[in-house]
């Protein structure tokens, strides 16, 4: 949308706006999850040629869309759950994206003979799991809210380690080094740096909030939080993600506690309700406006390609660990880990991180076909077929 006239952007926003809403409700009246509705709605425009549509930026993702997906996700998170589930969740995030950056670098490399620094970034591209179209399946099937809380969760912490990874590796594609130490240093710094950042926000803005006793300002104040936090760690060359999750936590908990009458609680949930449904809303839409099909198909042997690796490296994080513990400590079931397999879906994150390759990346053009062939079939194909999955297993409630 660089370049475009004040209006014509307006237009523009109007539309996708009414488009989203439309495609909501048509969601709605035949029970398909709201993403891949507007994917696919998305993706159906595009290829009809009769309006001309605006393809997604990276740069409008990365600091407008994905500051409030964030934030709202952490400022609703159920804080009790999270104790129930954090051990599980951190496995997932940390070390099982790291895991599944190198094992769907690793496939790549053998299957396509791509170089292993295309690879392992390729990898990190799609290391992040998106859980909206998830969660939605699981509310309206009324899957544990445990489960539900695996899956949001993950994806919360996820998204920072898998943008500190992109970045480590985009100068290893680049340059065709690695300094191993300087990328463990960067990784570290990144990760803690992030969270130290949005802790410290987070316990500032909520103490501010509880200095006032108007709700419009307190909203005021968490918008410009959810923002903040982001930008400030980014700033800093700190983890911008990780400290927009981090702030939300503390502002949707602890600023809750300390600060928030009854009302203000109440406002806030819908904001960041109504934010976060607007950002997910645009971002599927243009995900849909965006991809290229032509391409996708003469790329079909790599695109399935990816998508296998993709899948194979999400039943080893998920499964595997499980199997090194013992019965009596076991968190999920088999079918719940089937669902967490079949759950891990991809989304913008991943279009934005694969958009945003350097023009000079080598193989940039391979790399993003791959990636929009990743998120459309796991948000059409396993988004659809989710809640088959679901039933079969017998994790939904009957009514």
């Amino acid at each position: 949308m660089n370049g475009v006239p004040v209006e014509a952007l307006a237009q523009q926003l109007t539309w996708l706006l009414l488009g989203a809403a439309l495609l909501g409700l048509l969601a709605r009246r035949v029970r398909l999850p709201y993403a891949v509705a507007l994917v696919l709605g998305g993706l159906l425009v595009a290829q009809s040629g009769l309006v001309a549509v605006p393809r997604l930026e990276p740069g409008l993702v990365l600091f407008v869309f994905l500051p409030p997906l964030l934030f709202d996700a952490a400022f609703r998170f159920d804080v009790k759950a999270l104790r129930a589930v954090a051990r599980p969740i951190l496995l997932l995030a940390v070390p099982g994206t790291v895991v599944t950056a190198v094992v769907v670098g690793g496939i790549l490399a053998l299957a396509l003979r791509l170089p292993l620094a295309e690879a392992f970034l390729f990898g990190s591209i799609v290391a992040a799991t998106d859980p909206v179209a998830v969660v939605a399946v699981f509310q309206r099937l009324g899957v544990s809210s445990r489960l539900g809380a695996m899956i949001e969760g993950e994806s919360l912490v996820n998204d920072g380690v898998a943008i500190t990874l992109y970045t480590a590796l985009v100068g290893l594609a680049l340059t065709g080094t690695l300094d191993l130490p300087h990328a463990l240093v960067f990784f570290g710094q990144e990760v803690l740096g992030g969270v130290i950042v949005g802790a410290l926000l987070g316990l500032a803005f909520s103490r501010l909030t509880s200095m006032v006793d108007d709700h419009l300002v307190e909203m005021t104040l968490s918008t410009a939080l959810a923002y903040g936090s982001f930008l400030a760690a980014q700033a800093l060359h700190t983890s911008g993600p990780l400290a927009c999750v981090t702030a939300g936590f503390i502002h949707g908990s602890y600023g809750r506690e300390v600060g928030m009458t009854e009302t203000a609680r109440r406002l806030l949930d819908d904001l960041w309700e109504y934010l976060g449904f607007l950002a997910n809303g645009l971002v599927f839409l243009l995900v849909g406006f965006s991809a290229n099909v032509t391409s996708l198909l003469t790329q079909a042997p790599a695109v399935v390609a990816a998508i296998v690796a993709v899948l194979v490296a999400r039943i080893l994080i998920v499964a595997v660990p499980a199997l090194a513990i013992p019965r009596r400590q076991e968190v999920t079931t088999w079918a719940e880990r089937t669902v967490l397999i079949w759950g891990g879906l991809r989304g913008a994150l991943t279009i934005a991180l694969a958009l945003a390759l350097p023009p000079d990346a080598p193989a940039r053009g391979l790399l993003i076909d791959m990636a929009f062939g990743v998120v459309l079939f796991t948000l059409v194909v396993q988004g659809l077929t989710l809640p088959l999955v679901i039933r079969l297993l017998g994790l939904h409630r009957s009514r």
